[in-house]
């Protein structure tokens, strides 16, 4: 059973049958109020529906004071649909019937004040560092702040190094005047995790600010040759920066192929060369796996990750000469229009298939020429008998009737919806 079954049944039970009563045990019971600070993940269109549902429900009939704890913490520089699902939920709650209050965040100097009343109360030392560290990586929430704590106070000796979005670096007292202080950080491996827009992770991999002249890269323990060093760069690890940014590798790959010309010297045709190879190979990544090989959703995964690393870091690597500082917009990759037309004439030539052997016996159809037959042999060849075929094969119905199963109103949709974030934007 997943996640969203069981809160789907925990809500039915609660609003079915609530709280025992108190002529059952014979005495009064305290007052109680139901708190869910923990929602499902849902992952697209089909399980967020039906959270919504069971939500909507949850609030119209619950026979318990209920309370639903959203945060929105950092939401105004996500663009992810996890990201983006919550202020859609509590619009839909507040139309059930449900009551919004808003909490402001706790500063920080509260928080480090509260968490150290703790420390005193519990008779616990933490230093001042890893209390300022908990309270700002907390975002404003004391109960984030607490729970960190108690993490970290279980064994606060054995906190790692990880390449991790979530971790919130504290400079050591020695490295605070130092200049190269992000070199000598104590991470912190909880907390919550730094979201940026995709629009602003897209303007650091282009714009490629790297450190002046005078600071030289650290040489590792061998030697590059002169064309393949880089000045060190003024921002995080490309892949931080991609968990940071919550976005599809596919989406990060067009918006990159789209616009880094713009941002590269015009004579500088190496360079174009370098980033185009790069881009080439993440598209093969990306490319849908051969039905003939075993793959999972764990691979698919990795290997959409390691196809965003590669465009990322081969537009940083190859910009080598970039164009002279200036105001550039991020444009929508023309790519998605040319996929959107290109699924609009698969789709008219799978009706008009359908019209030209409407008589043809059952059996028969199955041996039905492709799309590419249809397009390079039968189309011609009917277009040079001057054939016009009876009734309108417009677009129209394109989005309205499911091709081999597939529903193309969903895939319409989805491409409108992101066109449109991409116009808001």
């Amino acid at each position: 059973m997943s996640k969203l079954e069981e809160f789907e049944s925990f809500a039915e039970r609660t609003r079915k049958y609530g709280l025992i009563s108190s002529t059952v045990t014979g005495q009064p019971l305290a007052p109680v109020i139901l708190l869910i600070d923990d929602l499902p993940v849902v992952n697209g269109n089909a399980t967020y529906e039906r959270l919504k549902r069971c939500l909507t429900l949850l609030v119209q009939s619950v026979r318990t004071p209920t309370a639903l704890l959203f945060t929105d913490h950092g939401k105004a520089d996500s663009t992810g649909f996890n990201m983006r699902y919550p202020e859609e939920l509590l619009q839909s709650l507040e139309y059930a019937g449900a009551c919004k209050v808003t909490f402001n965040p706790i500063t920080t100097n509260s928080m480090k004040k509260a968490l150290e009343k703790i420390c005193r109360m519990e008779q616990v030392k933490v230093s001042a560092d890893s209390v300022e560290a908990i309270a700002k990586g907390s975002g404003g929430d004391i109960r984030n702040a607490i729970t960190s704590l108690q993490y970290f106070c279980l064994n606060p000796h054995s906190l790692l190094p990880q390449p991790s979005s979530s971790c919130y670096s504290i400079p050591s007292k020695e490295s605070r005047d130092d200049a190269n202080a992000s070199n000598n950080r104590i991470p912190l491996t909880f907390g919550r995790d730094e979201t940026l827009s995709l629009f602003h992770a897209l303007g650091k991999f282009l714009h490629n600010k790297r450190e002046s002249e005078g600071i030289t890269s650290d040489g590792g323990l061998f030697a590059l040759n002169e064309k393949f060093t880089r000045l060190p760069l003024k921002m995080e690890a490309p892949e931080v920066v991609l968990s940071q940014a919550h976005g599809q590798a596919r989406h990060i790959t067009d918006f990159l192929h789209e616009n880094v010309l713009d941002f590269l010297s015009e004579v500088a045709t190496d360079d174009a060369w370098v980033v185009s190879s790069y881009l080439s190979d993440a598209d093969f990544l990306l490319a849908p796996p051969n039905t003939m090989l075993a793959s999972s959703l764990r691979s698919e995964n990795l290997q959409h990750s390691v196809a965003a690393s590669v465009a990322a870091r081969g537009v940083l690597f190859g910009n080598n000469h970039p164009s002279p500082s200036r105001w550039h917009a991020i444009r929508r990759p023309k790519l998605w229009q040319v996929e959107q037309s290109l699924w609009q004439n698969k789709c008219q030539m799978w009706r008009e298939r359908g019209y030209y052997y409407s008589d043809i016996d059952k059996h028969v159809k199955q041996c039905m020429p492709m799309h590419s037959v249809i397009a390079t042999e039968l189309k011609p060849v009917l277009k040079w008998l001057g054939h016009r075929v009876c009734g309108d094969f417009g677009t129209n119905d394109t989005h309205k009737k499911p091709v081999n199963g597939v529903s193309l109103g969903d895939e319409s949709e989805d491409r409108s919806d992101d066109d449109d974030d991409i116009e808001d934007w």
